[in-house]
């Protein structure tokens, strides 16, 4: 296992305030398009979620309706967008887990059902297009689920990392393996973790290709852990300060090269309401105060979703979205050479859901374009999807 990683501590991030650029991290400019009075999208509910395609370079997102429909809007490179209803009246609790996975060229989304709390998987492929539903819980006698599932490609592997139903702190993995069914590990059993509780909120995974997979969690003696995995193997880090021990709303990104991890970044609160960002590079951790970087003020400008952040691989920047008090969009950035800036990315949205999701895209087969996205809800829950195209950076 590549341990040397996870091993040493502390990181400089060199993230000094400066004048801010003429514009985002791709010198250019966000374009808006409202999907519900354009192309009749329904009105949204609930955190969206978005993800590509890299085999035919669509971009999608899912959400939950206002009339409670799971829905998925997509669209290609400069193409327009179109939206397709998955469910209807069916609950889902918590977030929405998204990804693509390659083996069968495949679109799938995971998610808690919101009745008996169930893990639920829909799927749609090149070859069986027509969206299917999976009860994994039922079918595989897998456990229930809390909330807010994590799934992702990984060794060309699925894995679906989630917190337990029946409230026992308990972090779960779900496998499945190409020729093989289903596997569910106890992985709080089989390391030794010890989650502080059993929310499916405070609980972020991410994979890292050749690096294996991140599992990130507040932990009981209350600070931010990693739960590093590779081919089974597992080792837990302890990061960052002490977090909020309240508001434990976190996420993670990891910005890969020739796949390997270049910056792993996971984000949690602390008791002062701070954001703060624990990273690693370079074979080293550090902890940002991301609220005194940036010199935001907004008591509100918090994270407060399951896909609230991204990292653009374009040009290697994070951002992490909120809504601040007023309603109007949040974005925090942080460019590869390690300064940060707070955007205000749209006017207030007064008395809006305060919903908001990043993802990216890329716009060809050569690394030639990437597209980051943001989508949001209006005051009358209209969806709008904004776009900004940039060049790839090596």
């Amino acid at each position: 296992m590549r341990r040397h990683w996870v091993l040493s501590l502390v990181l400089a991030v060199g993230a000094a305030l400066v004048a801010a650029p003429a514009a985002h991290a791709g010198d250019g400019c966000f374009t808006n398009q409202d999907l519900t009075a354009s192309i009749g999208a329904p009105l949204g509910n609930m955190q969206p979620a978005g993800w590509s395609t890299p085999w035919d370079l669509q971009r999608h997102f899912a959400y939950y309706t206002a009339d409670s429909r799971l829905v998925v809007a997509s669209a290609a490179p400069g193409g327009a967008w179109t939206w397709t209803t998955l469910l209807k009246g069916e609950p889902v609790y918590g977030f929405l887990g998204v990804y693509s996975y390659s083996w069968d060229h495949s679109s799938r989304i995971v998610y808690a059902d919101g009745v008996n709390h169930h893990l639920m998987e829909m799927w749609s492929s090149d070859t069986s297009p027509a969206w299917q539903k999976i009860d994994l819980t039922a079918t595989h006698n897998g456990p229930l689920v809390d909330g807010g599932p994590h799934g992702y490609e990984q060794d060309g592997q699925q894995h679906i990392v989630f917190m337990d139903g029946h409230g026992n702190n308990t972090i779960w993995e779900a496998v499945f393996v190409p020729g093989a069914d289903w596997t569910f590990t106890n992985l709080t059993t089989l390391t030794g973790v010890n989650p502080r509780n059993n929310y499916g909120s405070y609980l972020t995974a991410q994979p890292l290709q050749s690096d294996g997979e991140a599992i990130g969690y507040i932990g009981a003696d209350d600070y931010p852990h990693v739960l590093i995995g590779q081919r089974g193997r597992w080792l837990d880090q302890r990061v960052g300060v002490p977090a909020d021990k309240q508001y434990y709303n976190v996420n993670s990104m990891a910005f890969l090269r020739g796949g390997h991890v270049q910056r792993y970044a996971f984000r949690y609160e602390t008791s002062d309401r701070h954001l703060h960002e624990a990273a690693w590079e370079a074979g080293r951790w550090t902890d940002t105060d991301v609220t005194v970087v940036t010199g935001s003020t907004d008591p509100n400008g918090q994270p407060r979703s399951g896909d609230d952040e991204y990292l653009w691989n374009a040009d290697g920047s994070e951002h992490m979205f909120t809504t601040g008090s007023d309603g109007a969009v949040l974005e925090y950035v942080r460019t590869r050479d390690g300064r940060w800036f707070l955007w205000r990315d749209t006017g207030p949205i007064v008395d809006g859901p305060a919903w908001v999701a990043g993802f990216a895209a890329p716009d060809d087969a050569a690394h030639g374009t990437e597209t980051e996205f943001y989508v949001y809800y209006t005051s009358d829950r209209h969806v709008i999807i904004s776009d900004l195209t940039g060049p790839y950076q090596t």
